[in-house]
């Protein structure tokens, strides 16, 4: 009997992937780290501005100010052309409205943690 495949683990980027969107936009490795960062520790959703931006913005080169307004661009793809569908699922419920950058991170970061 041949052994067992184990599916690959779902990671921030698959997810975005899955979500309909592409390394193509500035935003897009700056969702990987913000999710990964909020993966790793939870808290991190308490102070996004005050400490998750600036530590992320300083790891990627960029300005927090830069970082956010990347990231809100993602959103907006996702909500705008996105697998909608998908982001309900991964929401756990229907979204009718674009979620804030805090809110995409945390349900993004919240599926990560359960599919693990």
């Amino acid at each position: 009997m041949a052994p067992e495949q184990n599916p690959s683990p779902v990671t921030a980027e698959a997810l975005l992937r899955r979500l309909g969107l592409t390394g193509k936009f500035t935003g897009f490795q700056s969702a990987i780290c913000l999710v990964e960062k909020v993966v790793e520790d939870p808290t991190n959703l308490k102070l996004v501005t005050k400490r998750l931006y600036p530590e992320t913005a300083a790891q990627l080169g960029i300005t927090p100010s830069a970082l956010e307004r990347s990231v809100r661009t993602l959103v907006q793809v996702c909500w705008n052309r996105g697998d909608r569908k998908y982001l309900d699922l991964v929401a756990g419920f229907h979204l009718t409205e674009r979620p804030s950058n805090t809110e995409f991170i945390d349900i993004l970061a919240n599926y990560l943690r359960k599919a693990v």
